[in-house]
């Protein structure tokens, strides 16, 4: 009775929201509101553009720049901008540059592709570009920040191998580029590409995925796992090409994804826990769910956007997703978040003990916030423009980033 009691007290405080009081620490987040760039710092909102269409805000390393892509318009090319908040100025970088642009992990240094060629800018050299790379599928940066891995296809052909190959940058000469790591590939295997790289805490591990043809990626990729030293590679699982989904723990080597092909996010979506080198996993989602969005809290805790698996129907009419708290340790699962039935929560993060989602009821969104150990729920940012949605999988990067303060 009193577990029960307890329960009821827990959901009707995370159900009931406050925006009178405001975080203590100095949070600062980006973010998309009428299709132009605003940022948020702490407690006040500036609003940064006031002309054209804004996607996709990103943060420097040290929180002192913004970079974010820009058009006249929905739908027209997107151009590669700059904001300095130190000066309250920004400047145009380059015209149709993709949507993987990169900081550099410990400078204010910012990598970008632009028509397959891997481009690098430092902010103190404005208008001056280093061209690292040609001809390359993907890239991120090494973990040291002193040069990115790239990945390339051998030949046109789909069944063609990927290299993926070390960009080393030098101060004054050209940048030096080894080959890392060949994934090997038979005639029925048909990869087009690679997704961005993602690595461990300890640097010793690199997850990626393996990408077909679009539109056979609409409806699976492959999840792979390759080791720093490049001597250990494996095929773990298909899944959706979303980086949000793929999220290593802050300590030890443990790998949290969503797995599950079919482009429905409403259907046979699994988070699943990989622990590094057994390469073993275990579904944490329990039947007749679906799980979406997730983040680490520390190494035994996660926190997911999960709601109820539906049919392949009218989406729009599909349950939208709670925010749940599962344990590793003892296999707890419980609902931390109760939206009303039209809102569902979406995005979650935690940066200094906070716990940050988006609640949205597919017309509008909001940026939400609870400190992580406490029940108390608060709105940070109203109104923020929605991030595009294919088959209920919710693109949120377009219009929030949250400063994580590294």
């Amino acid at each position: 009775m009193k577990k029960i009691l307890f329960l009821f007290f827990l959901i009707i405080a995370f159900h009931s929201n406050s925006t009178s009081a405001e975080p203590q620490e100095n949070l600062k987040a980006a973010f998309v509101r009428d299709d132009h760039l605003w940022i948020k710092l702490k407690d006040k909102e500036i609003q940064i553009t006031d002309t054209g269409y804004v996607r996709y805000p990103k943060w420097s390393f040290d929180g002192s720049w913004v970079a974010y892509l820009k058009g006249a318009k929905e739908g027209d090319i997107l151009d590669l901008w700059l904001y300095s908040l130190k000066s309250n100025r920004y400047f145009k970088v380059k015209e149709n540059v993709d949507v993987n642009f990169q900081w550099s992990p410990n400078a204010n240094t910012i990598g970008f592709q632009v028509t397959k060629n891997l481009v690098i800018l430092h902010t103190a050299k404005l208008g001056q570009f280093t061209q690292a790379a040609r001809n390359i599928e993907n890239f991120s940066w090494l973990p040291s920040g002193k040069g990115l891995l790239i990945s390339t296809k051998k030949s046109p052909e789909l069944h063609s191998d990927i290299t993926l190959s070390k960009v080393i940058l030098g101060k004054k000469e050209m940048p030096v580029v080894n080959d890392f790591y060949t994934v090997k590939l038979d005639q029925n295997e048909l990869y087009a590409s690679t997704s961005e790289f993602k690595w461990s805490n300890d640097k010793k591990w690199i997850s990626f995925l393996l990408i077909p043809t679009a539109s056979l990626s609409a409806d699976g990729n492959t999840l792979c796992i390759l080791s720093s030293n490049g001597k250990t590679f494996k095929k773990i699982d298909e899944m959706l090409n979303k980086s949000a989904w793929l999220q290593w723990a802050p300590y030890h080597a443990l790998f949290g994804y969503i797995s599950g092909d079919g482009r429905e996010a409403t259907i046979n979506k699994r988070l699943k826990v990989l622990t590094i080198p057994s390469m073993k996993n275990v579904i944490l989602t329990p039947k007749g769910f679906v799980d979406l969005d997730l983040t680490w809290q520390n190494h035994r805790t996660i926190i997911v956007s999960r709601l109820k698996e539906s049919g392949s129907g009218d989406l729009d009419e599909s349950a939208l997703p709670s925010l749940y708290k599962l344990s590793l340790s003892d296999n707890k699962q419980t609902q931390i978040t109760v939206p009303s039935e039209k809102d569902g929560d979406f995005r979650p993060e935690i940066v200094k003990n906070n716990l940050f989602w988006i609640r949205t009821d597919r017309k509008n969104a909001d940026v939400m916030l609870s400190p992580t150990y406490q029940s108390k729920v608060m709105t940070w940012i109203k109104d923020i423009n929605l991030g595009s949605s294919y088959y209920e999988k919710w693109s949120w990067d377009e219009v929030f980033s949250l400063y994580s303060g590294r």
